[in-house]
């Protein structure tokens, strides 16, 4: 659904792009109760994000990713189903501003000019105008696109509002909509590895990002989900096999792997093994 919406928006210029969006809007409000009953009864998000984690499609993966940690981080929240389905809605939305934006500059590989950035800040503003227009979604759900660079502090864009003046739900959108951009490959730059991208929120929370925000994506995500296959400093390969709860950093690892050789599995608990630390998964490994 993501993926044809924003291909019509893209390609379709005989359909008003609200009439695309406003058709998009009813299959997506299907979609994400699904996707919040989909997560409430299984106990680990990131087990549903396993098959997904590892792509790297520029818009319409991010754009699911984000869903689906900004739904995690609004269960966490305690917010009423409600809420959280127009959370999800925003989310899955927050990006479709980014089809006004040359393909050419979206992939480029190498660092943009001040003129290329400055036509990417504006996808916000695009995205709210675009959404505003579809009478059958909420307002609120437009603001989500308005709203997710925008910062705690007031550096962001596109007005550069501070504080309480952002929704709840752009700040909740803020936080995975980082995690996920700087944990994905991308033309420009490699992936980084998830309990770094962990660190870039802890490093801005209180001041880019909502520290509620923040420590709610830390509890209720797996940044290692089970599954996933990882390399160690000491050489050692595995698979995730448990996590840690409240320290998704250090899950446990089945290792499969020693120095090339493959052995016996058995389990390494990183909680106990605090010397070594993970440094490569599948979405850092070269494709």
């Amino acid at each position: 659904s993501i993926e044809s919406t924003f291909h019509q928006i893209q390609i379709d210029s005989s359909l008003s792009n609200s009439i695309v969006v406003e058709k998009a809007s009813q299959r997506f409000t299907d979609i994400i109760p699904q996707l919040y009953e989909e997560i409430k009864n299984n106990g680990d998000l990131l087990s549903i994000l396993t098959d997904v984690f590892t792509y790297d499609n520029y818009i319409f993966t991010h754009s699911f990713n984000v869903t689906l940690y900004s739904l995690a981080i609004g269960m966490e929240l305690g917010l009423p189903q409600k809420e959280i389905e127009t959370l999800g809605l925003g989310a899955i939305m927050h990006d479709v501003g980014k089809m006004k934006v040359p393909t050419d500059i979206l992939l480029k590989p190498g660092k943009l000019t001040a003129n290329e950035f400055e036509l990417v800040k504006k996808h916000p503003e695009d995205g709210f105008q675009l959404l505003k227009e579809v009478h059958t979604i909420s307002l609120l759900v437009a603001h989500c696109a308005y709203q997710h660079h925008e910062r705690i502090n007031g550096s962001g864009y596109p007005r550069g509002i501070k504080g309480n003046e952002i929704h709840r739900f752009g700040k909740i959108i803020a936080v995975a909509d980082v995690f996920d951009a700087v944990t994905s490959n991308r033309v420009y730059r490699r992936a980084m590895l998830p309990h770094d991208g962990l660190e870039i929120l802890f490093a801005g929370s209180g001041t880019l990002f909502d520290e509620e925000m923040v420590n709610a994506f830390r509890k209720a995500v797996a940044i290692y989900p089970v599954g996933i296959t990882v390399e160690l400093s000491d050489g050692r390969k595995g698979i995730v096999s448990k996590q840690n709860n409240g320290k998704s950093d250090r899950p446990i690892i089945k290792i499969l792997e020693e120095q090339g050789n493959n052995v016996s599995p058995y389990e390494l608990d990183l909680m106990k093994e605090l010397s070594v630390v993970i440094t490569g998964c599948d979405t850092t490994f070269p494709k």
